[in-house]
């Protein structure tokens, strides 16, 4: 199990889980008796094959939860480390110790369960949690046993551990979506910043709804009779107002500390090209890298040229040319990087809004102001609400690409100031945040 010079460990790793998972399909896989006190040492007791099982539980950990889990878990271990150990706690010790690691090891990717190696085993788990171990056990064909106090830890396991027809929970989680899924659509429903609109349909009469339908009006009972088809919303921000308490301003500017409002590394796949026209070179990108598609970008100095392939064609970026790309393309050497996306308020939208519309109404927002007036409020902002992305390391500054003004994107790119106070965006006072909220005796709008 020794790594070559020059060899990484990826490398290393790809070519043992290979020999592990190719190796014979039988396993010597010889257990002690544990009931008696003068038995031989197990592997677990003389080595443990720990480099290539980190390796693997760094990979689980960063892939997220097991398909078994059945719910979150305070301090779940990984499966494969506990897989690992029941087997080298189970499996009896080679004559040779340095062989004990390797036995573990090239055992790991077997079929035991099947092989029913360890079936006569009985482990008992008498602080079991969320069930790592009792699964884990019952995978490799042990007797496993569980106990816990915290009688949500044996619901959990319980759930984990039953026998269940796939066919009747899918259909189970498609009873609760129909059931659902009507009474909250109504509330997901958006257009696109593309400007693409979605469309309802009258299930009993495959009528399709006109601009003017208001789904949130029906009635519970009647909503189940209509679908929808179109753009959904998928996150929602909220960002707290500072009601300015200077004598005549009243303006309301958004608290935040910057205006960013989203981070993202995104993994694109691309080809290195280079242009017939101008002879530069530039990344082609087989899709676009982007978090928020319908709003403008800005392309950081620290980004390669690139352009996206588009039905077999792209414009070089250096020179403007269009060019056919060969459509065998996918037999040409691709690579993959790492693309770093941010997501801005507009700067606009940060400057706030007055505490009153054009008409003199009060603006609501706050949660004792009448529904009213939180519409009015809630119309203002959405009507100036505008993003902008940033491609690449987020520089201190940029240049808005539709009012060509910069604005800073870190520290000082937003209202807060130091030692919790604020800086109206109209008359730049500074006030401190939680006196400014508490003296309108509400809630920040």
């Amino acid at each position: 199990m020794t790594r070559r010079t020059g060899e990484t460990k990826k490398e290393w790793l790809a070519k043992e889980v290979a020999k592990a998972v190719n190796a014979g399909k039988v396993w010597d896989c010889e257990t002690v008796d544990f009931s008696d006190p003068g038995r031989p040492p197990t592997c677990l007791e003389v080595d443990f094959p720990i480099l290539p099982i980190n390796q693997i539980a760094a990979i689980e950990g960063n892939a997220g939860k097991p398909i078994y889990q059945m719910s979150k878990w305070w301090a779940r271990r990984r499966s494969s480390v506990f897989r690992s150990m029941l087997l080298a706690g189970a499996m009896k010790a080679p004559a040779d110790p340095s062989e004990a690691a390797k036995k573990v090891w090239e055992a790991y990717y077997g079929n035991h369960q099947k092989a029913g190696a360890f079936k006569k085993l009985k482990v008992a788990d008498i602080f079991m949690g969320g069930g790592t171990t009792i699964v884990e056990g019952s995978r490799l064909g042990m007797q496993m046993y569980g106990n816990d106090l915290n009688p949500v830890a044996w619901f959990v396991v319980k759930n984990e551990m039953a026998q269940v027809e796939k066919a009747e929970v899918e259909n189970l989680l498609a009873d609760i979506e129909r059931e659902v899924k009507p009474q909250i659509m109504p509330f997901y429903v958006c257009d696109c910043p593309r400007g693409h609109k979605g469309k309802w349909t009258k299930i009993s009469t495959r009528e399709i709804m006109d601009d003017d339908f208001e789904p949130a009006s029906l009635t519970p009972e009647e909503r189940k009779d209509y679908s929808y088809n179109g753009p959904e919303i998928i996150y929602v921000f909220w960002a707290k107002h500072g009601p300015c308490q200077v004598t005549g301003c009243g303006h309301r500017t958004p608290i935040m500390t910057n205006p960013v409002m989203a981070v993202k590394t995104i993994s694109v796949k691309y080809w290195l090209h280079q242009c017939p026209h101008c002879g530069g070179k530039y990344d082609l990108e087989e899709q676009e890298a982007r978090m928020a598609p319908g709003v403008p970008l800005v392309v950081a100095e620290t980004e390669r040229p690139f352009a996206i392939l588009e039905r077999c064609g792209a414009n070089c970026p250096l020179c403007g040319q269009g060019e056919k790309i060969i459509p065998d393309i996918e037999r040409l050497r691709s690579k993959r990087k790492k693309v770093e996306l941010a997501l801005l308020v507009h700067p606009d939208w940060l400057q706030g809004e007055p505490g009153h519309d054009t008409d003199g109404h009060e603006y609501g927002g706050s949660a004792d102001d009448s529904v009213e007036s939180t519409i009015r409020w809630n119309q203002a902002r959405a009507s100036k609400c505008r993003l902008i992305e940033v491609r690449g390391k987020l520089p201190d500054e940029i240049t808005c690409p539709e009012t060509n003004g910069t604005f800073k994107t870190g520290k000082g790119g937003g209202s807060v100031l130091s030692s919790g106070k604020f800086a109206c965006s109209k008359c730049g006072s500074s006030q401190r945040i939680v006196e400014s909220i508490a003296r309108t005796e509400k809630t920040a709008p």
